[in-house]
């Protein structure tokens, strides 16, 4: 196969050498590196569809670490390998030389874990996304530029652009499908993250979901609770009981929530994996950020998703917040519009 590189990528003579020379045909065993939470599995599934399309013979073996279960994408996968990290360095050892040979390697990851693994396990040729360029000639034959600055799912599928695979738009995350325009009239709120930092405080979420149900009294306002103990709706519980549009959705497992999720009209939330699993069934999705880059986890070829940032990377306010869910709310379904209450108001 011809190889489609020029000097945005690093490639040894070896890599091209045989990728020049190996049919997609012979490629049997092939090994995916990627040690993640539950939002970066969710933006790899693209990879692994495009990659079963573009090798459909192949076996595929998934390569994670014990802390990182939740959200595994093992529907589409052939094997799934747990490199021990906890026992002790015999046990850690048994498990890095366990894998058998492959033909290909990629390492998603770029952890000091993964690159360890990506060493460690032989392969015909090995594809990587380092960080540092020194990685390439001692870990790689192919060495991608990883960039930050565009929606994560894609940036996987450069690896197969490598080799001339025309991934599919939009992109294929074999989930569930979010019903369109027929969705039921539901906003849903997850105001919950991997760290505190990342999503606004209780306080804030309580005004923003008062307001609008207030506003947009014709739709359903649920908030979404998590799979964490201290991910609970408690904190709401007094706008509940003022407002009768809204409401607490107690948690759900991952299988339900998906298909729950293709029902709402579009989820508010900050940078998390719930926002990623909206965006696998392509649920429009508004985005609020101030500590972590957007444009990751932020689609561009899709036109039902917004992000809610200040260029000054200040924490976006309740009015920033409002006005993002009325444009995207008015740009998805405008056959729904009613006058607001501040309209009638006036007259």
């Amino acid at each position: 196969m011809k190889v489609w590189t020029d000097k945005c990528a690093y490639l040894s003579r070896r890599g091209r050498e045989w990728l020049e020379r190996a049919p997609s045909r012979e490629v049997q065993r092939i090994l995916v590196i990627r040690q993640c939470a539950f939002g970066d599995y969710m933006a790899t599934r693209p990879f692994l569809v495009e990659l079963r399309r573009l090798f459909p013979g192949a076996h595929v073996t998934l390569a994670t670490v014990s802390t990182y279960r939740y959200a595994v994408p093992e529907d589409l996968i052939d094997e799934l390998f747990v490199q021990e990290t906890q026992g002790g360095l015999g046990a850690q050892w048994r498990s890095l030389r366990s894998l058998t040979p492959f033909d290909m390697l990629f390492d998603l990851a770029d952890t000091a874990r993964s690159r360890l693994l990506t060493f460690m396990t032989s392969a015909s040729i090995k594809l990587g996304f380092p960080y540092r360029s020194l990685s390439n000639r001692l870990l790689y034959d192919v060495g991608l530029r990883r960039t930050n600055y565009h929606y994560e799912a894609e940036v996987l599928l450069d690896f197969l652009k490598v080799m001339g695979h025309k991934p599919r738009y939009p992109l294929d995350f074999a989930m569930p499908c979010h019903l369109g325009s027929d969705a039921e009239r539901i906003i849903a709120y997850f105001p919950f993250a991997s760290s505190s930092d990342k999503s606004l405080s209780f306080d804030a979420w309580r005004q923003l979901i008062e307001a609008a149900a207030s506003t947009h009294v014709d739709y359903q306002h649920v908030l979404l609770e998590g799979h964490k103990a201290e991910e609970g709706g408690e904190f709401l519980a007094e706008v509940v009981a003022r407002q009768g549009n809204v409401s607490v959705q107690p948690r759900m497992d991952l299988e339900r929530l998906a298909e729950w999720m293709t029902r709402v009209s579009v989820l508010v939330c900050g940078d998390t994996g719930v926002r990623n699993l909206a965006l696998a069934t392509h649920t429009p999705t508004l985005g609020i950020f101030f500590r972590t880059l957007p444009y990751r986890y932020w689609p561009r070829y899709e036109n039902f998703h917004e992000a809610v940032f200040l260029r000054d990377g200040a924490t976006p306010g309740k009015a920033d917040i409002l006005h993002g869910l009325e444009e995207l709310l008015l740009r998805l379904y405008p056959e729904r519009e009613l006058p607001r209450p501040s309209d009638e108001d006036g007259l």
